[in-house]
């Protein structure tokens, strides 16, 4: 028998999110007994479903490579702040070697309705906005929580939100060298 009780905290991100953290305590085969397992929940109200729009919003668009992540809470928020080494600035424009990526959840904070973490190692395509609360040119944020392609191979393979409805989405592969050449292009427009 499975029993729980929740918290609710709900906050506002960017007029576009809405967010609710969610703890569950009870029994899983996951975890002991008594420690909660916490989920966030968001609601996001719209999802990119164009790159090029996408990349519009975006303040840049580049190929990193995840270097570390560290976890930390803003606001009682859970996050993950990966350290990204650039190899490629293909749009806009980002002020160092090197940026700070923050995503919603931690390794142990499931954040099922967003961007799947980063891993240290892997190599991304990163579409970034600019963190709006911090004064550092180096934290950025995926735009829209869609902007994340994982390189494998010669693609690149979607690692943003969960399509939102049965519309359009985003799509789910990329051929690399096409996808860099049709970015740095669509910039110099």
């Amino acid at each position: 028998m499975k029993t729980s009780t929740k918290r609710h905290h709900a906050v506002r991100l960017t007029g576009a999110i809405a967010l609710a953290i969610l703890s569950s305590s009870g029994c899983t085969a996951e975890q002991p007994r008594n420690e909660p397992r916490q989920r966030i929940s968001v609601s996001q109200v719209n999802r990119y479903t164009d790159l090029g729009q996408m990349q519009r919003d975006s303040s840049a668009v580049v190929v990193a490579h995840a270097v570390d992540s560290t976890t930390a809470t803003h606001d009682r928020i859970p996050i993950t702040k990966t350290s990204a080494k650039i190899r490629k600035v293909l749009a806009g424009s980002v002020p160092e070697s090197s940026v700070n990526v923050q995503q919603l959840g931690t390794d142990k904070v499931d954040s099922p309705d967003t961007s799947r973490l980063m891993k240290s190692g892997e190599t991304y395509l990163l579409y970034l906005s600019k963190d709006s609360g911090k004064e550092n040119g180096e934290d950025f944020v995926i735009t829209g929580g869609d902007g994340i392609y994982v390189l494998q191979g010669q693609r690149y393979v979607y690692r943003g939100g969960p399509p939102t409805g049965p519309g359009k989405s985003l799509p789910t592969e990329l051929p690399a060298d096409e996808t860099e050449k049709k970015v740095t292009s669509q910039q110099q427009q």
